[in-house]
């Protein structure tokens, strides 16, 4: 099963497959350098209470797509959390860009920071343009740093967001997804809207990650 898609058509690629992307038949350092990374990152993750093996079937990718722009898994999560509280999404639903320089959502900056719930975690409390979904359950997005990357970059070259590699449950995205599009749906929202589209595309990653019990990678 794959979906070929032209990357320049997607601000944001989706790809369900292996997290050790190369193997050691393609190039022998680069497999060993990342699998001891992955390695690395497994025994993080398992002492938060994931328990999952990121050095499966090197190599495997077997679906792709895309999100066309990320202001529409922006717009997605800012409908979540709006439709949560029963708050009206009809300005989110017309307006689907979003501006690089628009100040974060009130509502989606408390939810970051731990001061408001949600019931969307996997949705709303991963980075959305980049990290993993694992199909495993888990309560919350796990963020990690990435040491290498950090010793690699000093002064002005440091960036916080790129020294995290997030990872999110797809089996909890997957429930989380459903019972937003049935909302949604209620709401009589057209498939057509760009939002609906990024859910679908979205539904459709996950379903594949957690039949075939293959991360879904996002970047």
């Amino acid at each position: 099963m794959s979906n070929h898609i032209d990357d320049q058509d997607y601000e944001i690629s989706l790809t369900v497959g292996s997290v050790l992307a190369v193997t050691p038949q393609e190039d022998r350092d680069a497999f060993e350098e990342e699998r001891e990374k992955l390695s690395q990152i497994q025994d993080i993750l398992r002492e938060s209470g994931v328990v999952v093996d990121l050095l499966a079937n090197p190599g495997a990718e077997i679906w792709e797509g895309g999100i066309k722009s990320y202001g529409h898994i922006y717009r997605l999560r800012q409908i979540a959390a709006y439709v949560e509280r029963g708050r009206d999404i009809s300005q989110l639903l017309v307006k689907t860009d979003v501006d690089i320089d628009e100040d974060i959502d009130p509502l989606l900056a408390a939810i970051f920071a731990d001061e408001e719930s949600t019931q969307y975690p996997h949705l709303i409390t991963h980075p959305g343009d980049r990290g993993y979904y694992l199909p495993i359950e888990f309560s919350n997005p796990i963020w990690i740093e990435d040491e290498a990357y950090m010793d690699e970059v000093t002064g002005d070259d440091w960036e916080d967001d790129e020294a995290i590699i997030a990872f999110g449950s797809s089996t909890a995205l997957q429930r989380e997804l459903h019972t937003l599009s049935m909302i949604l749906n209620q709401l009589r929202v057209s498939s057509r809207n760009p939002v609906m589209q990024c859910l679908n595309t979205l539904r459709e990653a996950v379903s594949i990650s957690v039949q075939n019990d293959l991360p879904l990678i996002i970047w």
